[in-house]
């Protein structure tokens, strides 16, 4: 059996000339979708040619907005996009078990809702300049710092998704729209970030846990 999924014929992909924003073409996605269920798949194959910095920004907005604890299943998909983008893979590709994973048109369509607002404030301010940071050798570096984010974004404790998501969000924007200085901002907040979500697991382990387990008895 083929570990590749059809794409589906009713999602065009993006092509590399498509101009517009990043907010719209993700809105496009939640409300052009004909189903009431959305694979990371038919996100991968919407996107097409540029799916690596929309798939960031897609699978970024639930970290920012889902509960604690919910924010691991998106992450995943994170770890593995900035492993590609740290190796050059051309085209985004997820194992056959993670890509069949689908979600709730709806739920996509409120991640979209809540984020979009803040996504066009951004968009005022991008344009394309100095494209060193978004080239290949910048790409790979934040591929890393993907990888990075991700994987703060999975472990538990107050802080680690929220700031990781906002930095991977607003890094993904800054590609998309192949604004080198946005990039840089964004490196620099995805330490104030790394930092909020260590001191968040600091505080987690030494008070959270050990108070948790004084009150049930341990």
């Amino acid at each position: 059996m083929s570990s590749e999924l059809p794409p589906p014929e009713d999602l065009k992909p993006i092509q590399q000339d498509d101009h517009s924003t990043s907010s719209a073409i993700l809105a496009g996605i939640a409300a052009n979708h004909p189903r009431d269920r959305i694979s990371i798949q038919d996100i991968i194959d919407a996107l097409g040619e540029r799916s690596f910095g929309f798939l960031l920004l897609m699978f970024s907005l639930p970290c920012i907005v889902a509960p604690p604890g919910l924010s691991s299943l998106p992450a995943i998909p994170l770890f593995f996009f900035g492993a590609q983008m740290l190796f050059r893979y051309d085209r985004a590709w997820l194992p056959v078990t993670l890509a069949r994973r689908d979600f709730a048109k709806k739920d996509i369509e409120f991640v979209v809702r809540n984020t979009v607002p803040i996504m066009r404030r951004i968009e005022r301010w991008c344009k394309p300049r100095y494209s060193f940071f978004v080239g290949p050798v910048g790409e790979r570096l934040l591929g890393l710092l993907v990888i990075l984010l991700a994987s703060i974004i999975i472990l538990p404790g107050p802080g680690t998704n929220g700031p990781p998501g906002i930095a991977i969000a607003f890094l993904s924007i800054a590609m998309i729209e192949k604004d080198g200085l946005l990039v840089f901002l964004g490196v620099v907040g995805s330490f104030v970030a790394m930092y909020l979500a260590i001191t968040g697991l600091i505080l987690f382990f030494q008070w959270i846990v050990p108070a948790v387990m004084g009150w049930v008895g341990f």
